[in-house]
């Protein structure tokens, strides 16, 4: 039985115990994940990134998932092809039932806003208005009607980025601990190119990291002759030197990772515009120009790809009994 001072200290480390989690659960509630505290997943994004990871690993090039774009928790339906792994030739396939679905979901939902009790539209009505949380207000629903989106599944993509990210994971993380960084960061490129230094965009973002040209300049080598977008290594210090510029400007990372797609002075105005710096309240208050479905999204589909790329990027971390944060170490200003 302990003395009188054993019981004390047993009674201090109850109460630092107790304390420390009653941090941590609060700092949950609020998306604050204690082993990757610099890039929280707000409670209101969840829906977002579990939607993503799901394109991410679960469905493939053949698949064609309709869903609402503002609310990506509804689903309406998945639209599937096969005999061939061309994703422009799956979306030719595909498009006929892809319209013919939109098409009747639309009709739903209209008719659900006119007060059409579901039961008498059939299973699937009622899956939609179950999806919805109807009863609900007649726009809320026509509103739905002109945002259903499609978005074709990125399994294969995914698979084959993991295999060159396997490659250029250790650089890229040695680059990032030179700048003192966040090693969180190097899951970015697989939203950016798959990991692809040859990656092309139809906005004329090129490489690892996906530099537009007039970004680019302020960081790499453009010319005719030479482009050092292509380049993984030099691209990737361009990142981080933007990235870095990117946080020191919005003062959270977050921002700084949304702001590598809309860029810095977008993000800027539309912090001042909502008022808050809360990567939420912007994706679901900010509606400024340019900032579309790709803005909006970014930050989740950032969160995404880190789930599914965090396993490799711990393969290649140090080995230890006692392994820190991936955020060990990060310069805060």
């Amino acid at each position: 039985m302990p003395g009188f001072g054993g019981r004390l200290i047993l009674a201090a480390i109850l109460i630092a115990s107790t304390l420390f989690s009653s941090i941590q659960l609060a700092r949950a509630a609020d998306g604050v994940d204690p082993k990757n505290p610099h890039f929280p997943k707000p409670p209101l994004l969840e829906p977002n990134v579990d939607f993503w990871k799901q394109i991410y690993t679960e469905y493939g090039v053949g698949d064609f998932v309709l869903h609402d774009r503002n609310n990506l928790g509804v689903i309406y339906g998945v639209v599937r092809v096969g005999d061939t792994t061309n994703q422009c030739r799956a979306a030719e396939l595909a498009r006929s039932e892809i319209q013919r679905l939109r098409a009747k979901h639309q009709d739903l939902l209209t008719k659900l806003a006119g007060g059409v009790p579901p039961e008498e539209l059939g299973p699937e009505a009622e899956s939609v208005s179950q999806a919805w949380g109807c009863p609900c207000p007649p726009d809320v629903l026509l509103r739905a009607a002109d945002n259903i989106r499609v978005q074709q599944g990125l399994r294969q993509k995914v698979d084959e980025g993991l295999r060159r990210a396997r490659k250029l994971l250790p650089r890229i993380l040695a680059i990032l601990r030179e700048h003192k960084l966040p090693m969180e960061l190097a899951a970015l490129p697989m939203v950016e190119s798959s990991y692809d230094p040859q990656a092309y965009s139809k906005a004329g973002a090129v490489g690892l990291w996906q530099f537009i040209r007039s970004t680019g300049k302020q960081y790499l080598t453009i010319t005719r002759k030479r482009d050092d977008r292509r380049d993984p290594i030099r691209a990737t210090e361009a990142a981080a030197h933007l990235l870095r510029h990117n946080y020191e400007a919005l003062g959270s990372w977050p921002l700084a990772i949304i702001a590598y797609n809309h860029g810095r002075e977008g993000i800027l105005t539309a912090r001042a515009a909502v008022g808050s710096s809360a990567i939420e309240e912007i994706i679901a208050r900010y509606n400024g120009p340019r900032f579309g479905f790709a803005s909006k999204n970014f930050y989740a589909e950032f969160l995404a790809a880190l789930e599914v790329v965090r396993p490799v990027i711990l393969e290649h971390t140090q080995p230890s009994n006692a392994r820190p944060p991936l955020s060990a170490g990060v310069r805060q200003g």
